[in-house]
């Protein structure tokens, strides 16, 4: 029925045009204050830091003179990053670890320097095999200055010991606490408790030693798991033997025999010569004052020292003479790797593919920059993200030539955007290769069931449940998502055997998912050379005609972000980014510390659990917290098998 009513006209003074509202004008004055409030205080922020502390921004960081008479003190008890970009906003002081070309230029300019008597090693921290052999190399190196290095430790592990062998004595106090055990790995297999809480894990693998997933898939690990892994154990109880026997002078058999046993009491290690002395640490620096000034007649004289950070900051440094017709840039690629970009200035931890590939194009437009180095440590992760990546290195080394350098693990994706490089560089104990792809989805159909939670679907035909997680997966399901998979990992091997030139079935044989050390990936050939960070920083510099033993202006990426933009990040206002393929995207990290702390808000006892926990088992979590947050966005992965200890 239609509606015949006449309407009923307006007054005069409701047909006038209505005045503009102007209610705008007080939000733009306040957004106006608040973005110069804001940008005041990053300035504010910004001249403060400048003027208190260095380009790394930290207030601890601040210029300090060396003095005559320092001992070194070489404490990595915080841990060793490849690389940590400068912090942002840092009022508070760094607490965060050293990164390694810190450590080991700290060395090396302490070998020459008149100002340093001589070093005090104290902690090895949690710091990787490759980055830890590096380091005690320098040590090594810096004993031909005929200066002393002394070792102290109150408890240590395994790691703490093979860095001390480097020294002329090691002592530890009476009450501590070495473990002087044999080698091994633990696992952490979740399949228990994903059965009690209904969840049914996908796992497909290419091939055999591709085992990434077999934490959430299995109770133990597979065969070819474990003899993957026990070469690699066996190779670093083979580099810490030697160690010992080098630094010590003692019989191979006597090392291995007490490994076997297991010693750990100060007096037993002293009694088979593993350490020099028992004392309190006090005690040891006071010796050591003495030492390096007899002239002290002080009846506890006081040791002068500098730490790594100090040294490196120090404002009596020498100018180096530079070759300035050349310039390195040294893009560093650290962490599990993911699609998107990293869009937090106070966290730089993970490889995101666009954040890296603006690092590296920044680099490839640098005029000063002649050659690119990519210093990767990564256990891989999506695959997606690595043949981004993979694609601009490609695009780049027809301009530049990009070197790859690998750190304590270069694996499936680390290993997937190394061979896209001109040349390859791994480390004798870099764990590299893993060229397979995981596929590991969680269906939470038998989760829901146990909740007492339903589903009921309407759909327009068979694929329209596909990858729905809260339904059983078909046969069909199972069968498309190998097709799937199965394409990347030929892809894969293809690439590699392209960047290799190989054949694909000599590439297939070597790749299977398997892990290799970098030696036995130089024996076949899946790297170019072995050697150290050096030995790759020589290497590039020969290609873009450096003279031998001179030194080139180098440019670092991730380069620091500035306190401004820091600042208007906080408050969700993008300055933008310079680079055109930037999107926008970003993603949230979840981190152990994160669930540490929210337990810890909640009354639960977890972080207490947590640091109970060995070493290598807490690696593990972290290496199953990683690779299921990079499942829930990308089923295909090529993701490490298993996150190794450092000893």
């Amino acid at each position: 029925m239609q509606d015949t009513q006449t309407p009923v006209p307006l007054p005069p003074s409701a047909q006038r045009p209505r005045r503009k509202s102007n209610w705008w004008i007080p939000l733009v004055v306040i957004g106006g204050l608040l973005l110069i409030i804001v940008v005041g205080v990053g300035l504010f922020v910004g001249v403060i830091a400048s003027s208190m502390a260095d380009v790394g921004g930290s207030l601890e960081e601040k210029s300090t003179k060396i003095k005559k008479q320092t001992v070194l003190v070489v404490d990595l008890s915080q841990g060793v990053v490849e690389y940590r970009p400068p912090v942002v906003l840092n009022i508070g002081g760094d607490e965060a670890g050293l990164h390694l070309y810190q450590v080991v230029t700290a060395i090396e300019d302490a070998k020459d320097d008149d100002n340093i008597s001589g070093i005090l090693i104290k902690s090895a921290g949690s710091t990787g095999m490759t980055k830890l052999t590096e380091i005690r190399d320098a040590l090594i190196d810096f004993k031909t200055s005929d200066k002393f290095i002394y070792s102290f430790m109150n408890n240590g592990s395994k790691s703490d010991y093979y860095l001390a062998t480097a020294a002329d004595s090691i002592f530890m106090q009476a009450e501590g606490l070495l473990e002087f055990n044999a080698f091994g790995a633990t696992g952490v297999f979740m399949k228990g408790l994903m059965n009690k809480i209904g969840v049914d894990w996908y796992v497909e693998q290419f091939e055999e030693y591709k085992s990434a997933a077999e934490q959430m898939s299995r109770e133990g690990w597979s065969e070819p798991a474990k003899e993957a892994i026990r070469e690699i154990i066996l190779q670093r109880q083979k580099y810490f033997v030697d160690a010992v026997v080098q630094g010590r002078g003692m019989a191979e058999k006597t090392v291995t025999d007490a490994l076997s046993r297991g010693v750990y009491i100060p007096d037993s290690l002293l009694a088979l010569g593993l350490i020099d002395g028992l004392t309190r640490e006090d005690d040891l620096r006071e010796n050591l004052a003495r030492r390096v000034n007899p002239s002290d007649t002080a009846a506890h004289p006081k040791l002068r020292t500098a730490g790594i950070k100090a040294y490196s900051h120090r404002s009596n440094k020498p100018k180096a003479e530079v070759d300035e017709s050349k310039g390195l840039a040294i893009v560093f690629a650290s962490g599990a790797i993911q699609s998107g970009k990293n869009d937090d200035p106070f966290d730089q931890s993970g490889i995101y593919s666009k954040t890296l590939i603006r690092d590296l194009r920044r680099a490839w437009k640098n005029d000063k920059v002649d050659g690119i180095l990519l210093r990767i440590d990564s256990p891989g992760g999506s695959a997606l993200a690595s043949d981004e990546i993979w694609a601009a290195i490609q695009e780049i080394r027809k301009d530049k030539p990009v070197y790859a350098s690998m750190s304590d693990v270069a694996a499936s994706g680390g290993y997937y955007i190394a061979m896209a490089c001109d040349t390859i560089i791994a480390a004798p104990s870099t764990i590299t290769g893993s060229i397979g792809v995981i596929m590991a989805i969680p269906n939470l159909a038998g989760t829901m069931k146990n909740i007492g939670v339903t589903t009921d679907t309407i759909s327009m035909g068979p694929s329209s449940s596909f990858m729905n997680t809260l339904k059983p997966f078909t046969a069909a399901d199972k069968t498309q998502l190998h097709n799937f998979g199965e394409g990347v990992y030929k892809r894969f091997v293809q690439k590699v055997a392209d960047s290799r030139g190989m054949t694909y079935e000599e590439a297939r044989v070597l790749a299977r998912g398997r892990v290799w050390t970098g030696t036995a990936a130089k024996e076949n050939g899946l790297i170019d050379m072995t050697g150290d960070y050096h030995a790759a920083l020589d290497a590039i510099k020969t290609r873009i005609g450096v003279e031998k033993g001179k030194k080139v202006y180098v440019h670092i990426y991730p380069e620091k972000v500035d306190n401004i933009t820091a600042i208007l990040k906080m408050f969700g206002i993008d300055r933008g980014s310079d680079d055109e393929d930037d999107d926008g995207d970003s993603f949230t990290k979840l981190s152990i510390s994160d669930l540490l702390a929210a337990s810890q808000t909640a009354g639960l006892p977890l972080s207490q659990i947590w640091d109970r926990l060995p070493q290598d088992a807490r690696l593990q979590f972290e290496h199953s917290l990683r690779m299921t947050e990079i499942a829930a966005e990308q089923p295909v992965m090529t993701m490490m098998p298993f996150s190794m200890p450092s000893f």
